[in-house]
């Protein structure tokens, strides 16, 4: 059962040229005019990300730069990937006419000809747009947050980061006060209160990962039939069961596959987060091969090889820290610095005798890692 990590490391990509971002307009009929391909810029490219976003299964990605409101005028990785889907969607109206097998990822006539006819249909379809939502709102089905929901899902987590951040501030002072003055290391921990701790928390979602229509059991403190489950900030279950024996449970709704920060709010109160994952079964396994190297210092920088891995927002899970966005340009490897805060006093006092057990696992908008693996950290 692996367990929620609360610390947060954010680790940023750097881009050599400026990504900007728009909000995506699907009220028009956008047309694509030139012949597009990985490295190209400009509002093409735009164009053509919206259309493929209007469809799950060729969206460019769930959340971030590419992500449906989200646009780029880059035609990277993640653009490529989704072209091909496309291509290998409609592969009778493209892939067949052009001679090829399988989707190579560049916008040429064929492409270009599906795209601009989904595209023109977006406006016809625009008048039954209302009506449908209505509708879908009459049968219980509506899952989008509105304006008067918004909220911040990762409140919770700040809450718990501070706290926590407290409490390794004093260990690693007693540490480094007891290592300079040559005795035993006493602890005064901080005072906690109520108020510093969120009142509603997610301990455990089971399983972790599904499809739409799967039944999620919810455990944790401070939930009630009356909570309500975010999915990111854009999707929201608002209907939480609980059966005669005080167990809950929730079904997952019509959202698009992807990777999901999850958090409960109950009343004004918002909980950690958790990590769960809209599998798609067109979308290939997560797999770590090995770890690289297998026992590592306090810092040292840790090689993940394996399968699955995106090109970025991959996250890497350990013993004692969360990776964020963690990037891979070959979508074999992955790397992190292993610097635990918890352990940072620690590592200044040790003499490299001390092995620390530590575990990692990946997740990413294709699902969690099949395989956990295992490395020590000398201190």
């Amino acid at each position: 059962m692996r367990m929620r990590l609360f610390s947060l490391v954010l680790i940023g990509i750097s881009t050599l040229l400026p990504v900007f971002s728009v909000q995506a307009d699907t009220s028009t009929f956008e047309t694509l005019t030139t012949n597009l391909m990985p490295g190209s810029r400009g509002m093409q490219v735009i164009v053509l990300q919206k259309i493929l976003n209007r469809d799950p299964e060729t969206r460019i990605t769930s959340a971030g730069l590419g992500s449906p409101g989200n646009e780029t005028d880059m035609f990277g990785p993640l653009t490529k990937a989704a072209v091909i889907r496309f291509q290998e969607k409609y592969a009778q109206e493209i892939l067949v006419p052009a001679g090829l097998a399988r989707g190579n990822g560049y916008v040429g006539s064929y492409t270009r000809n599906k795209l601009n006819s989904l595209s023109s249909s977006v406006v016809k379809a625009n008048s039954l747009t209302a009506q449908a939502t209505t509708t879908a709102v009459a049968a219980g089905m509506d899952f989008l947050v509105r304006d008067t929901e918004r909220t911040d899902i990762y409140a919770g987590d700040k809450k718990l980061e501070a706290t926590q951040n407290r409490f390794y501030a004093a260990i690693n002072a007693a540490i480094l006060a007891a290592n300079a003055s040559q005795s035993t290391a006493t602890i005064t921990p901080p005072t906690i209160t109520m108020a510093d701790v969120p009142s509603v928390t997610i301990g455990m979602l089971a399983p972790q990962f599904g499809t739409p229509g799967t039944k999620v059991s919810l455990k944790g403190s401070g939930i009630s039939s009356k909570s309500v489950v975010y999915f990111g900030n854009t999707y929201l279950v608002r209907t939480v069961n609980v059966n005669i024996f005080g167990d809950f449970s929730f079904i997952i709704p019509s959202i698009p596959p992807g990777r999901y920060d999850v958090a409960v709010r109950t009343g004004d109160t918002v909980s950690n987060t958790t990590i769960f994952v809209i599998t798609d079964p067109k979308n290939p396994p997560v797999h770590i091969e090995r770890v690289s190297p297998v026992a590592l210092s306090y810092g040292g920088t840790l090689t993940i090889t394996g399968s699955g891995f995106l090109p970025k927002g991959n996250v890497v899970m350990t013993k004692y820290q969360k990776f964020l966005d963690v990037p891979s340009p070959d979508s074999t490897t992955l790397t992190v610095e292993v610097a635990p805060e918890r352990l940072r006093a620690s590592a200044k006092v040790g003499n490299g005798t001390r092995s620390i057990p530590m575990f990692l696992y990946v997740v990413n908008d294709y699902g969690f890692s099949d395989t956990e693996k295992s490395f020590t950290m000398n201190l």
